[in-house]
């Protein structure tokens, strides 16, 4: 079983070094190693294609310049695809330049999808850091979906089997394409796996926090178009600005 690291980023030189060296320090090194760069302006694209000869002979490590999204697209979910477009693993990790692995965590999701071949999406915590605070968020009750998203999206790992059943990611959403594709996985049968230890980390503060009155209204949006019970996506929504999450 193989699998393949999509990285997309902009302007990221202060982080992405922690990002590449913790998939550099997997016991089973990737396959395919993609950092899409969404035209940074800091030296983060350099910094990153300087990576490309730790990483071989054993991954193939390319850098993809992202263009513009067409009118009316999203760049972050334009750049996941972008990377996607090009895996050809078992296995995808979608690891934003924020966020670092384990280091046994390639290892330890490999196993767990060779020991449950039935499973399209392997969910594990997450530990969030935040200065010198760390705080661990575990995934949700899959029933949920109407409500929220349940689980954090760097701490699931997807088949590759999973985008070629539901597609890749829908690029009208700025913020929650992640919601809307795992909603989609949630109501196409495929196979969600929880895994107990975490496996990733995440430096707090990202788009969804900083842009919660989109967020807001995408999620509205795509529980609309989801959901079988008309009332749940409103009634979500308004809990939702109630209590400022």
């Amino acid at each position: 079983m193989t699998y393949g690291v999509v990285t997309i980023c902009r302007n990221a030189v202060g982080t992405i070094e922690r990002c590449l060296r913790s998939v550099l320090a997997q016991a089973v090194p990737p396959e395919q190693y993609l950092v899409v760069d969404g035209g940074s302006a800091d030296g983060t694209r350099e910094l990153a294609a300087g990576w490309a000869k730790d990483f071989a002979p054993a991954c193939e490590f390319v850098v993809l310049d992202q263009p513009p999204p067409p009118p009316g697209m999203a760049g972050i979910p334009h750049a996941w695809n972008l990377g996607l477009e090009h895996i050809r693993t078992d296995v995808v990790f979608l690891l934003n330049a924020d966020d670092w692995l384990d280091p046994e965590a390639a290892a330890a999701v490999l196993a767990e999808f060779a020991e449950h071949p039935e499973a399209d999406l392997l969910l594990s915590p997450i530990r969030i850091v935040d200065g010198e605070e760390e705080r661990l968020l575990r995934p949700r009750p899959l029933w949920l979906f109407p409500f929220l998203m349940p689980v954090m999206h760097p701490g699931c790992f997807v088949r590759h089997r999973a985008y070629e059943k539901v597609g890749l990611f829908d690029e009208r959403y700025r913020i929650s394409a992640d919601y809307d594709f795992m909603y989609r996985c949630r109501r196409a049968g495929l196979g969600f796996r929880s895994f107990p230890r975490p496996l990733v980390n995440m430096q707090w503060g990202g788009m969804a926090r900083q842009n919660l009155p989109t967020a807001r209204r995408e999620t509205l949006a795509i529980a609309r178009r989801h959901c079988r019970v008309p009332g749940l996506p409103f009634l979500a929504f308004a809990l939702r600005r109630l209590l400022g999450r």
